[in-house]
């Protein structure tokens, strides 16, 4: 799978999940060791992603991914924000930094922020001006976590062809092939399922498939 970037004038962020901004060289969570990455990461942790348009707004507005951290790396649990309009901005996000490569992006700037001590006081900052709480991070609905992105995407033949190409190559490198549709359009499971079976009728994907 390709290593998508986003772009260089965006600001993404990865902090675990208690982290404290006020004692930021406090770091007291559990951890778990990913062996293939040769890495040990919280075991819950999230990312904040802001563009210049959310930089540039007077209310702190952001996209905030939430993780799990497993032995095979990290999962992307929920996507949610802050802001009264953060929805708005989810199309861009998904579209200049494509959900498929959210979980290697979260584990890399997670690393930073674990082997480079010195730039934890101005991620403090930063995050004691955000109006960070557990409820930005609570569970947040389907209807939610779609909205910005169902609203302008219609069930065609290039859509379907590109379900059923993240399927496939979920299948060939041994990934659940539904959750990697899931996570690389940013849509929940039974959205996802839906897809897939849709691909299968259009005869993209074999019948009776795992």
């Amino acid at each position: 799978m390709t290593d998508n970037v986003p772009p260089t004038d965006w600001r993404l962020v990865a902090v675990p999940l208690n982290w404290d901004p006020s004692a930021p060289e406090r770091l007291n969570f559990p951890s778990v060791h990913i062996p293939a990455r040769f890495m040990t990461l919280p075991s819950d942790f999230f990312m904040t992603i802001r563009t210049p348009e959310m930089l540039a707004l007077d209310t702190p507005t952001a996209i905030i991914v939430s993780f799990r951290t497993t032995p095979a790396g990290a999962e992307v649990l929920r996507i949610t924000g802050m802001g009264p309009d953060w929805t708005s901005h989810l199309p861009a996000v998904v579209g200049g930094f494509p959900p498929s490569a959210w979980e290697r992006r979260a584990e890399d700037r997670m690393a930073q922020f674990l082997q480079h001590p010195e730039a934890r006081a101005p991620i403090a900052e930063e995050f004691r001006k955000l109006p960070l709480r557990r409820m930005d991070i609570a569970p947040t609905p389907p209807s939610v976590m779609e909205a910005g992105i169902q609203r302008r995407r219609k069930i065609t033949p290039e859509h379907l062809e590109e379900v059923a190409k993240v399927y496939r190559n979920a299948q060939a490198n041994d990934d659940p092939p539904t959750r990697a549709v899931q996570i690389h359009f940013a849509v929940s499971h039974s959205t996802a399922a839906k897809w897939v079976g849709a691909a299968r009728k259009a005869e993209l994907l074999p019948p009776h498939e795992d």
